[in-house]
């Protein structure tokens, strides 16, 4: 039987089962860890999923970019595809509250899952997958997108897809540029029919948090092997 999550011979690297919160522009700061909480405190509730309004959606990582895909109101398909050279930071975090000395109203903040604060799993708050991409049509400027992941696994897994498919891209790019041969040696699948498509290369990985920004600097996670990222055997990470 033919797997209906495929787009021709290509498989994306990773999908998830994601609740989309929408997104919105970073003003106080466009880079890092930084970049995200400001966005973040406005799309999600400050009382956790419970309060959460979003839409149903899949979201899944491809060598060439990220596709959102979800229905409308009147049950027609709506997708939205992200270009991977638009990525300039994503991150898989939890909203927490530290304690302040002297302040009774703490302000939450989105650290990643894999620190001290952020590593114990709480049902009121579950993990989400922020990336922050820029416009491709009218005003290109950062947006925030957000997304509700069921499990840490998910959204570390769309981290780690995300730095695979920009380094990849980014790879291709130079080889381009320097050889002019202008062809990709990607093993992911490529929406638009761009990659050689099979599976047959894939690598398996495993590990937890990894935080990207687009000068190409990752943040490996500090609490060792996990099994928020594996691909094998031909098959593709496919998660809620």
């Amino acid at each position: 039987m033919k797997d209906t999550h495929t787009m021709g011979e290509s498989t994306p690297i990773c999908r998830c089962r994601v609740l989309y919160l929408g997104s919105a522009v970073p003003r106080q700061s466009k880079d890092g860890l930084q970049g995200i909480q400001e966005p973040l405190r406005s799309l999600y509730p400050s009382e956790g999923a419970i309060g959460a309004k979003g839409i149903d959606s899949w979201l899944s990582v491809w060598s060439n970019g990220i596709l959102l895909e979800n229905v409308d109101e009147n049950r027609k398909q709506v997708t939205r595809f992200f270009p991977i050279e638009s990525l300039h930071y994503c991150a898989a975090v939890r909203q927490v509250l530290i304690p302040e000395r002297g302040n009774n109203n703490p302000e939450p903040k989105f650290l990643p899952l894999d620190s001290p604060f952020a590593r114990t799993p709480r049902a009121q708050h579950p993990p989400i997958f922020a990336a922050i991409l820029r416009r491709t049509t009218g005003i290109k400027v950062l947006e925030c997108h957000t997304f509700i992941c069921k499990r840490e696994a998910a959204a570390n897994a769309l981290v780690r897809c995300c730095f695979h498919a920009y380094a990849d891209n980014s790879y291709a790019r130079q080889l381009e540029g320097g050889s002019g041969s202008g062809s990709s040696n990607s093993v992911y699948g490529t929406i638009g029919g761009k990659s050689n498509g099979t599976a047959e290369g894939w690598r398996s990985r495993a590990g937890s948090t990894t935080t990207l920004n687009s000068v190409g600097v990752s943040r490996q996670a500090i609490n060792g092997v996990g099994d928020a990222y594996t691909v094998k055997n031909r098959k593709y990470q496919h998660t809620d």
